[in-house]
C-alpha cells in the first residue's frame, strides 16, 4: 500500500488507516475481533492506527498496544486526550487542564506499551481551548520531550467545526483528524486548501456510500445516530444514482467512496468503519483504483445536483455542540 506525507511533519502515513472506535468500544464492534483486524491490516500493509484514550475507556489502547506487540516500530499510532472518563465512566465529560492531560497522555502510553506516540490530538475541543497558547505549549513541549513527534487536533463529534478547524492550523496544530465525504465536502475541502496533515474520518457519510450497509434504520450505538432519520433515508435515495457508475468501473459504491477521498492528494489517510477481515480486505482494494479526473468531475456535478443541501443540513446540526 502507498504510504502519504502527513503534512510536513515527516511521518509517513498508509493510505488506509484502521479506526479502533469500530473495534473495541461500546458503541461499536465485538472487541474479540479488534487483534485480529490490527494484525491483518498489518500484513496488508497500513501502518495507521487512529484511537483515544476514552475509546472503550482505554480498552482501544490497551488492545492495540497488545496487538502491535513487537512491531510497534512499523506502525503509526495516533490517539487523542481531553476526555475525562476516569472521574466519569459512563459519561465522560471533556477536560483540558494541564496537569490533567499530562497524567492522561502518561496513562495512555502504557495502555499502548509505548513510550511515544506518533500524533497526539486534543479530542474535540471548542474554540476556547484551541486559541489557548498555554494548551498549545504544552502540546509542543511533549514534541520536545520526544513523548509526541506531531501535534493536533480531533475535530467533532459531527461535521462543522469549520472556524475552529481554521483556527487549529492558524495557531500551528500540524495536524486535523475531521469528516469528509462525497456527501458532506464542506467544510474538509476548505481544511485540504492547507499542507497540514488530514485524517480523514465517515468517508462513508454514516454508512450512507456503503451499499452493503443498506437499509439504514435507527441505531444509537452508530455514528448515524446523530443524523435524523430523513437526512439518511433522503440520502440513500440520492446515492443509487451512484451504484452503476461504480459497477461500470469494477468497483462497489463503498470502494468509489474512499477512492474519491483519496483522490484529493492532501489527504494523509482515510478511517473507515471497519467491523470484519473481509470488510478490511474490501476496502483496502479501493486504494488499488485511482479515479481519473474526468470520475472527479463527475463525482462533484453528483453533489452540486445532489447533496449540498443534505451537506449545509449537517453542518447545520454542528451548533447543538457548540
Amino acid at each position: 500500500m502507498l504510504l502519504r506525507e502527513l503534512g510536513h511533519t515527516g511521518i509517513k502515513t498508509s493510505e488506509l488507516g484502521v479506526g479502533m472506535w469500530t473495534l473495541v468500544t461500546d458503541w461499536w464492534g465485538e472487541p474479540e475481533r479488534a487483534q485480529e483486524i490490527v494484525k491483518r491490516a498489518m500484513d496488508l500493509g497500513i501502518n495507521f492506527f487512529d484511537t483515544a484514550d476514552m475509546y472503550g475507556n482505554g480498552r482501544a489502547e490497551e488492545i492495540l498496544g497488545r496487538s502491535l506487540g513487537s512491531k510497534r516500530d512499523r506502525a503509526v499510532i495516533l490517539t487523542k486526550v481531553g476526555y475525562d472518563f476516569y472521574s466519569s465512566p459512563q459519561r465522560p465529560k471533556q477536560k483540558f487542564d494541564l496537569d490533567y492531560l499530562r497524567t492522561a497522555v502518561d496513562r495512555s502510553l502504557k495502555r499502548l506499551s509505548t513510550d511515544y506516540v506518533d500524533v497526539l490530538m486534543i479530542h474535540n475541543p471548542k474554540m476556547r481551548d484551541i486559541t489557548r497558547r498555554d494548551l498549545l505549549d504544552f502540546m509542543r513541549s511533549l514534541k520536545s520531550d520526544g513523548i509526541a513527534r506531531a501535534v493536533g487536533v480531533a475535530l467533532g463529534p459531527t461535521l462543522g467545526w469549520e472556524d475552529e478547524g481554521l483556527k487549529a492550523i492558524e495557531m500551528g496544530y500540524e495536524a486535523l483528524e475531521h469528516i469528509f465525504n462525497l456527501i458532506e465536502l464542506y467544510p474538509g475541502l476548505r481544511f485540504l486548501e492547507f499542507e497540514v496533515g488530514h485524517v480523514v474520518r465517515v468517508p462513508h457519510a454514516s454508512d450512507v456510500l456503503n451499499e452493503s450497509k443498506w437499509p439504514l434504520n435507527y441505531d444509537p450505538k452508530l455514528h448515524r445516530h446523530f443524523k435524523s432519520q430523513d437526512w439518511i433515508n433522503t440520502a440513500v435515495e440520492r446515492t443509487k444514482g451512484l451504484l452503476d457508475y461504480a459497477s461500470k468501473r469494477g468497483i462497489t459504491l463503498s470502494q468509489l467512496a474512499l477512492s474519491f477521498v483519496l483522490s484529493y492528494s492532501r489527504v494523509s489517510t482515510v478511517i473507515p468503519n471497519i467491523t470484519t477481515v473481509k470488510e478490511l480486505e474490501q476496502f483496502v482494494k479501493s486504494t488499488e483504483f485511482v479515479l481519473s479526473k474526468e470520475d472527479v468531475n463527475f463525482l462533484l456535478d453528483y453533489y452540486e445536483r445532489n447533496y449540498r443541501d443534505l451537506n449545509e443540513e449537517s453542518i447545520r446540526e454542528t451548533q447543538v455542540y457548540k
